[in-house]
């Protein structure tokens, strides 16, 4: 089933975060645990409510971002800086920031924008930004754009009490929006506590080969672990 697959695509940011234009870092671990598991509660969450109509086109269904389709090799990219990455994580994804970017998606302002490269291959985009009004903007441009879009709110507050865990990014007068393409699969979280937010983008048909991938690797080592 298609939700199988979201939540590889909220893998850890680089350990250190761009921010601005001027390409500097800082910590963003503690952060993208978090959203990891917020993927894993809103995807149940989404299942269980969407039905037949979470299968809905997209009124535009984007092929990459800023100009660069999806698949596109890093190699063929001459304005791409390489993020600081985390060595503990998957040695395969590599995020990078865009020299010069515009750090605007119609009049809202981003804080900054990554861009996700499987084996080498763009695969998808990770946007930070901030406060109501931004939201607000960004959210409106992206009914514009891709028309109507699954929604999650305030019941993820009821999800997990009890439970031995840190309140999730988006949890307490949270929102979560979600549009599947055929080509493109789009998430839009704001926590409206901590007044960030955060839009990901990723292409469906990279994830799919990546899946595919790293099941076959996960084969091999356990063959390989038992000797045969």
């Amino acid at each position: 089933m298609r939700w199988q697959g979201y939540v590889k695509r909220f893998e850890r940011l680089p350990a250190r975060h761009a921010r601005g234009r001027e390409g500097q870092f800082r910590s963003k671990v503690g952060e993208m645990k978090k959203v990891k598991a917020f993927a894993v509660a809103l995807a149940i969450l989404l299942i269980g409510c969407a039905g037949p109509a979470r299968h809905a086109k997209h009124r535009s269904d984007p092929d990459g971002f800023g100009g660069i389709r999806w698949g596109t090799e890093i190699s063929a990219l001459g304005d791409m800086e390489k993020a600081e990455q985390d060595k503990s994580e998957n040695s395969d994804l590599a995020w990078y920031i865009r020299k010069n970017d515009v750090l605007a998606i119609g009049k809202a302002k981003l804080e900054s924008i990554f861009y996700s490269f499987w084996m080498g291959n763009f695969e998808g985009i990770w946007i930070d930004f901030k406060g109501d009004e931004n939201f607000e903007t960004l959210k409106k441009e992206l009914f514009e754009r891709f028309g109507k879009a699954r929604e999650a709110g305030g019941g993820m507050e009821k999800m997990g009490k009890g439970a031995r865990r840190e309140p999730l990014p988006t949890e307490h007068a949270g929102a979560f929006y979600a549009w599947w393409g055929e080509k493109t699969d789009i998430f839009l979280s704001y926590s409206q506590d901590r007044h960030k937010g955060t839009l990901t983008m990723n292409s469906r048909k990279v994830r799919e080969e990546r899946r595919d991938y790293e099941k076959e690797k996960e084969k091999e080592k356990r063959i390989k672990e038992r000797g045969f």
